[in-house]
């Protein structure tokens, strides 16, 4: 949290002197609008680690590598992030899971990634992830 403060505070520094000469009301705007995307960046979110999460790769449930920051993560979490069936790991917390998104990915830190049983899924949608969620169910 610390890194946080920093980063905010600095960027506060650096909106006051461009802003010099502007009505206070848009240096604390983009002040608000800064701080803002620096909590979004640097949020913890749901986290596994890989060690843990990889036994739970198997037909039916999900292994999803996200990081912070990541619209089409922060996408697939905001539709599927209560699913039960899902285990989240993060790839900025764990460099373990940032290796293997890499394996999977040919070197490449490509998020979301999911893994359903034997299949490796490249930026899923929601759609996506229930239907193949679905048919690991399945008799």
């Amino acid at each position: 949290m610390s890194k946080l403060v920093v980063i905010v505070a600095l960027f506060v520094a650096i909106i006051a002197i461009l802003a010099r000469g502007t009505s206070l009301w848009w240096v604390a705007a983009l002040t608000v609008v800064g701080a803002g995307l620096v909590a979004f960046t640097f949020r913890r979110g749901r986290h596994t680690p890989w060690a843990t999460a990889r036994g739970h790769v198997a037909s039916g449930h999900a292994v999803v590598f996200w990081k912070p920051g990541c619209v089409f993560c922060e996408r697939l979490l905001l539709a599927m992030g209560k699913d039960d069936r899902i285990t989240w790991v993060n790839v900025w917390a764990d460099k373990d899971a940032n290796a293997e998104v890499r394996r999977l990915n040919g070197g490449d830190e490509l998020t979301p990634t999911a893994l359903v049983g034997e299949r490796v899924l490249r930026n899923p949608s929601a759609q996506d992830m229930i239907e193949y969620l679905s048919a690991g169910q399945r008799p």
